[in-house]
């Protein structure tokens, strides 16, 4: 009889739920972003120097609180704390968004903050469309705990986020990312190759 491996991480049916989570970068993407993690009961704690972040979080928060409700879907927003530096809002969370603009050199200095200020066993998701994990991860001291999380807009509508590691993120840090996400009610999709635009993009600008 043939002997049956145990399921890996990626695999698991009971993903946990991060107990809190950081939005680094708040504009409409993580400001959805922030919504589904209230939305599944996470404590959201965000950053973003912008003096219009406070009114576009209230914006989408309100937009996906509608969209839950026509759906028939059970609406309860976890608290959401906005603060005053990186360093604040990463302390102490499971689950790191990073959603800055698509320069590199705001990503590079915005997750060079994050990696310093992190737990050690925080996961980093960068929301990037387009630039690779590796390139990404070049300034960090501890790459091996950052992916690309590339979401669908809305982000608290659309389930699909694609996950891709880089040169030196860990296995461990993409089972634990999928695990994560599945737990946010998320559909991610783990791609091995690294490639500019990731898949999703390409076909779109395909079809």
């Amino acid at each position: 009889m043939m002997e049956r491996r145990p399921p890996a991480a990626s695999e698991a049916v009971d993903p946990v739920v991060p107990r809190a989570a950081a939005v680094v970068g708040c504009g409409v993407i993580g400001a959805a972003w922030s919504a589904r993690l209230r939305l599944h009961g996470v404590a959201v704690k965000v950053f973003d120097p912008s003096p219009d972040a406070a009114r576009i979080l209230d914006e989408v928060a309100a937009n996906a609180v509608a969209a839950w409700t026509e759906l028939g879907l059970p609406v309860e927003l976890a608290p959401l704390t906005i603060c005053e530096t990186v360093e604040e809002a990463v302390a102490d969370v499971d689950l790191i968004q990073e959603s800055v603009p698509e320069r590199m050199e705001v990503k590079h200095t915005t997750l060079s903050a994050i990696d310093a200020a992190a737990r050690p066993d925080a996961v980093i998701g960068s929301s990037t469309s387009g630039l690779l994990c590796t390139d990404l991860a070049k300034p960090l001291v501890h790459p091996e705990r950052l992916v690309v999380a590339h979401p669908f807009n809305p982000v608290y509508l659309l389930p699909v986020v694609e996950i891709v590691g880089g040169e030196e993120t860990s296995a461990a840090t993409i089972d634990r990312a999928l695990a994560l996400y599945r737990a946010l009610g998320m559909k991610p999709i783990h791609i091995k190759a690294e490639i500019e635009a990731h898949v999703a993009d390409r076909l779109l600008e395909a079809v």
